[in-house]
């Protein structure tokens, strides 16, 4: 069902008693008004991606600066949470000072697409493709928590109420049955950047038992191989793990005509 694209956390097992955000819905019409309520400038937006065969990736537009995923998590998110971190606390990488990255902690609920949408364009903002609105709240937002750690930058979130107001206004306008509640059938929203040539793959909830949260690289990309490079790792290291799941939903950030 394409349309089942309400976005979560990665567990059900997550508490939200407090400042529990909305899920947002993984589709165009939803999400770019909320983007350009953030900051992102006019002419950016989202695009249904409608398939990962590569004929299919070449009807996104270009140029395109992110790719958002919401994947079903139950079968996914603790398998490769484990994998990742025994990487992550074997050396093999450091988080990487380039990369805009927040944690999403356990009492903020489902605030997944907004971290989604966050990392989509502050980090494409970075790489210099665009400027976020002067005195937007994502500016603000920014600005405040770039000295800032990414656990600390997920505390900051959580308090930033007027962020919180305008994400769960965009999760009442969605399409899809549940919409403005907090069911969000088990589905976890994440992004894909490229970042100084290298994909990162930015999921808020990844991180290793001890609460350190990370980002993953997936080796070198391009502007012109990105759209390709993040389709292959959504195939082979999330989409192999419960084939039988249609629920599986991308959206590309991109320049619109």
């Amino acid at each position: 069902n394409k349309r089942q694209k309400m976005a979560a956390t990665t567990d059900t097992t997550e508490t939200t008693e407090t400042h529990s955000w909305l899920p947002l819905e993984s589709n165009p019409d939803v999400l770019n008004p909320f983007i350009k309520r953030l900051g992102c400038p006019d002419g950016w937006g989202f695009a249904d991606v409608f398939g990962l065969d590569e004929e299919l990736l070449m009807m996104v537009p270009q140029p395109c600066v992110a790719l958002c995923l919401l994947f079903p998590s139950p079968k996914i998110s603790p398998v490769r949470r484990e994998e990742r971190s025994e990487k992550f606390l074997s050396g093999d990488q450091k988080l990487p000072s380039d990369v805009f990255y927040l944690q999403q902690h356990d009492n903020i609920g489902n605030a997944c697409g907004t971290i989604a949408s966050i990392h989509a364009v502050v980090n494409a903002a970075n790489q210099g493709h665009f400027a976020i609105t002067p005195g937007s709240i994502l500016e603000k937002f920014y600005n405040k928590t770039l000295p800032m750690d990414v656990s600390e930058r997920g505390w900051e979130l959580s308090r930033t109420t007027d962020l919180q107001e305008m994400s769960d206004a965009t999760a009442a306008a969605g399409e899809t049955t549940g919409a403005g509640t907090d069911d969000a059938n088990d589905s976890h929203f994440i992004s894909f950047v490229n970042v100084g040539g290298v994909l990162y793959e930015l999921d808020g909830r990844m991180r290793t038992k001890d609460e350190v949260a990370f980002p993953v690289a997936h080796g070198p990309t391009t502007p012109e191989s990105f759209v390709s490079d993040a389709a292959r790792v959504i195939r082979e290291d999330f989409m192999t793990r419960d084939p039988e799941n249609m629920n599986f939903v991308v959206t590309a950030l991109c320049k619109l005509d």
